[in-house]
């Protein structure tokens, strides 16, 4: 009798989750269907209503841009065998959102900024538009190639929630004080590992307490408060982007365990972003440097950005220009085919190609500085924004984004892009090979995924963006390997 309650027990479990895939593959295919739909209505609205500064050629290679961009996500959501991250449909929702759909923003109308939308040439737009086509095929060649002639990487290779919560907890702690600890924060190499470890934690704790895996009320206090810490910190630094960068990491994980969108995390995010984007000028100027409340503590900083956008958005007066403000200001920040444009059009008229300089670092970025004390001060950022006039002549502090295939145009032109973007969608392949496989368990996929969202937002050169990978997987790979993957089998 035992044995046949077992046998029902099991088999009803086996069909529930039969049911439960079933019911996720219908969600996912009507997704597909709607994202299809509503992005032919939304491109025939486009080019219904165009802005004066956009001429039919310039619409439809920005449109091309957009629908390479989606592609990836559409083929995505209708791939049975997916992998559990949507790694490479983000990747091209950056490039679509961030070069295809500000050519259509009349805000790009007006040409009293440093990187006007107005100004994107047709030029500039189909060399986006090839290296993207370019990318897309060699990703997805590479991937049908080597689909199962590549093992995932496995960083926990037994699950034992105890050892590993034990473990997480202990990264979590360092992670919080790395982010309040300027100390900690300044030990060599160890501010770079520390970051991706709190994320790590988050994540992991995120499926364990979803799966009810976590029964110490303690530690979920401990989880909370720990996150309300780190969000504060981030929100008070003044660089939204700071946020979005963590918001990312949760959308990933929470799209992995639930298998649906988490449409009321996106839109809490994208509204609180919206509306301290609008007055986080005045903030950076009150709380940054030299300013009059620069050593506020970052629960007065919070009531200050607070009351700051409050201001804004409830006085009656200029209502309107203050959204139009807000709004100009978050498409120039994601306007990235208008900085791409202004270089194509100074390389190499005003400015010599770097031919390959800017990709130097990349042969010695990987060497922790704990290990290479003297190891030079990457600056690029800096130092190619005074290069091409982007840059006050006396500003040595800001940091100008040199995206990836922006690097790419400066250092070799038209053949630098669409061969450059060739090589990445190869190289992008076999990351996501190696740490997005569905043969990889859930605590293995949280870990892939703190690499894979370095990846997502191109907006920095390559030297910066894949030289801290190589480390970063070494020092993760050791300490799982030594605190948690040897030591149960000790035990064992």
């Amino acid at each position: 009798m035992v044995k046949t309650n077992n046998t029902k027990n099991g088999l009803n479990q086996l069909d529930n989750l039969l049911k439960n895939d079933q019911a996720n593959e219908q969600y996912l295919k009507r997704l597909a269907w709607i994202l299809i739909i509503g992005l032919i209505a939304y491109s025939i609205k486009l080019l219904n209503k165009l802005p004066e500064d956009v001429t039919p050629i310039k619409a439809y290679l920005a449109l091309g841009i957009i629908w390479l961009g989606t592609l990836p996500a559409m083929q995505y959501l209708f791939d049975k065998e997916r992998p559990p991250i949507p790694f490479f449909p983000l990747v091209g929702l950056y490039y679509a959102s961030g070069f295809g759909l500000p050519i259509f923003s009349s805000i790009g109308e007006k040409k009293d900024i440093e990187f006007s939308i107005s100004e994107v040439t047709n030029k500039a737009l189909l060399l986006v538009l090839l290296g993207l086509l370019g990318m897309n095929i060699s990703f997805y060649i590479v991937k049908y190639f080597l689909h199962n002639k590549i093992l995932p990487f496995k960083f926990i290779k037994n699950n034992t929630n105890d050892r590993l919560i034990y473990l997480l907890t202990i990264f979590l702690i360092a992670h919080i004080l790395c982010v309040y600890v300027p100390f900690v924060q300044n030990i060599p190499s160890v501010g770079q590992l520390l970051e991706p470890v709190g994320f790590i934690s988050y994540g992991i704790f995120y499926i364990l307490w979803s799966r009810n895996e976590i029964k110490s009320n303690p530690l979920k206090i401990f989880i909370i408060v720990s996150f309300i810490l780190e969000m504060l910190k981030r929100f008070t630094s003044g660089l939204l982007a700071e946020v979005m960068v963590l918001c990312l990491f949760l959308f990933i994980i929470i799209w992995y365990e639930r298998k649906r969108i988490p449409i009321i995390f996106i839109t809490i995010t994208i509204v609180l972003f919206y509306i301290f984007s609008s007055v986080k000028a005045e903030y950076r100027v009150m709380t940054w440097n030299d300013g009059e409340l620069s050593n506020a503590n970052p629960l007065q900083k919070a009531q200050i950005f607070i009351d700051l956008a409050i201001q804004k958005f409830t006085l009656s007066e200029g209502k309107e220009d203050n959204l139009d403000n807000t709004s100009e200001s978050i498409v120039n920040r994601t306007a990235t085919i208008a900085l791409f444009s202004r270089v194509v059009e100074d390389t190499p008229k005003l400015v010599p190609f770097y031919s390959g300089e800017t990709y130097l670092p990349i042969f010695t970025s990987f060497i922790p500085r704990a290990l290479w004390a003297d190891k030079p001060e990457a600056r690029t950022g800096n130092l190619w924004g005074h290069r091409y006039g982007y840059l006050e002549i006396d500003d040595y502090e800001t940091s100008l984004n040199l995206p990836i295939i922006v690097e790419m145009y400066a250092n070799f032109g038209e053949t630098g892009v669409l061969s450059g973007m060739l090589l990445l969608g190869a190289l992008l392949a076999l990351i996501d090979l190696k740490f997005n496989s569905t043969r990889m368990n859930s605590l293995n996929v949280v870990v892939g995924a703190t690499f894979l969202q370095e990846l997502i937002f191109q907006e920095s050169n390559a030297s910066l963006v894949l030289g801290g990978l190589i480390p970063l997987i070494v020092a993760l790979y050791l300490i799982f390997e030594y605190f948690l993957n040897r030591s149960i089998s000790k035990i064992k």
